[in-house]
């Protein structure tokens, strides 16, 4: 079992990607094939994108992101409800709320010594508190007309979020893989203590992980407003599990220090396909939900064999050389 887990994790995204792609053109044929179902697929995929590999960078740093979809929720709202100043505008301030709310992040984790999950549990509850206040729990419609562009609009049949979701992810592979902030990342995530002992600034790379992740959960927001040139105080509702089961099933691990942003995008494109499948088929939208909550929890246990096992090939060695010290000190006695 530990064998498969290894060969599983190291080609997760691509499996997942597959197996979910050829299940529903066997059930549904031409209708899930047909190039409008797949643009359609891959415009949502594009929007839900930068939210989810925001995730992916905390995850590898060792930390974790609740806060995603009410961020999501507000950045899209402030999209909306502030072009009257102009849309450039619009967008600055959505783009500087999402960094605000990932320094708050940042600064809860790292100077208050907050666990990542309770600390953006907690700001999840106060932005979408915000959220609610701001839109009064109405639609807020928009009113620049050509704004719609950046979400629905079409570079021939490539859905323009997909190019500008593309654009983001080849951007941030290179930074993770080329340069030694983004490495850092995983060293911070793979093991803090001995990061910080190699004279790394453990807190500056988790600060910085959760400002990327409230970044990216804003340009997902003011993505979606585009595309729906309006905004409600229910979107990003069930974003967090989204964004996390896509990131693990992209290769990410709960325990940090792995991951990539590349398997990040083909997580969500499968979670995007799984929903768009069980759409076509009729399937109850809580069986859905419920479908999605066991894809992450089958992941999960997967992740957890994976870890289980490097812990296990790692104590191997060391559990040979205590067997053969005391074999020696037996002899000597």
């Amino acid at each position: 079992m530990i064998a498969l887990a290894r060969a599983l994790g190291r080609q997760t995204a691509v499996i997942v990607f597959m197996g979910i792609f050829l299940l529903f053109t066997v059930l549904q044929g031409s209708m899930f094939t047909s190039a409008i179902n797949l643009s359609n697929i891959s415009r949502q995929v594009a929007i839900d994108a930068p939210h989810v590999m925001g995730q992916v960078i905390v995850l590898i740093s060792g930390g974790i992101d609740i806060s995603v979809g009410s961020v999501m929720a507000m950045s899209s709202a402030l999209t909306i409800g502030l072009q009257e100043y102009g849309a450039v505008w619009a967008v600055a301030a959505a783009l500087a709320f999402g960094a605000a709310v990932g320094a708050v992040n940042g600064l809860l984790v790292t100077k208050g010594k907050i666990v990542p999950f309770i600390a953006t549990l907690g700001t999840m509850g106060v932005v979408r508190g915000m959220v609610l206040a701001y839109t009064e729990q109405r639609s807020i419609p928009g009113t620049i007309e050509n704004f719609g562009f950046w979400g629905g609009g079409s570079l021939g049949m490539v859905p323009v979020p997909l190019v500008i979701s593309l654009a983001i992810m080849i951007a941030l592979w290179w930074f993770l893989r080329y340069t030694v902030t983004g490495r850092g990342f995983f060293a911070v995530g793979g093991d803090k203590e001995t990061a910080y002992l190699a004279g790394v600034s453990v807190a500056r790379f988790q600060f910085t992980a959760f400002v990327l992740s409230g970044t990216l959960a804003a340009v997902s927001g003011v993505l979606l407003a585009s595309r729906l040139d309006s905004a409600n105080a229910q979107i990003g509702v069930d974003t967090p599990l989204l964004s996390i089961a896509a990131a693990i099933i992209g290769g990410a691990s709960i325990l940090g220090g792995r991951g990539g942003v590349i398997g990040g995008f083909l997580g969500i494109t499968s979670l995007g396909m799984l929903s768009t499948g069980m759409n076509l088929m009729g399937v109850n939208t809580y069986y859905q939900i419920a479908t999605r909550a066991t894809v992450l929890i089958v992941v999960v246990v997967v992740d957890a064999l994976i870890v289980n096992s490097k812990l296990s090939a790692a104590r191997l060695p060391l559990e040979r050389k205590m067997d053969e010290h005391l074999r020696k000190e037996v002899v000597i006695v």
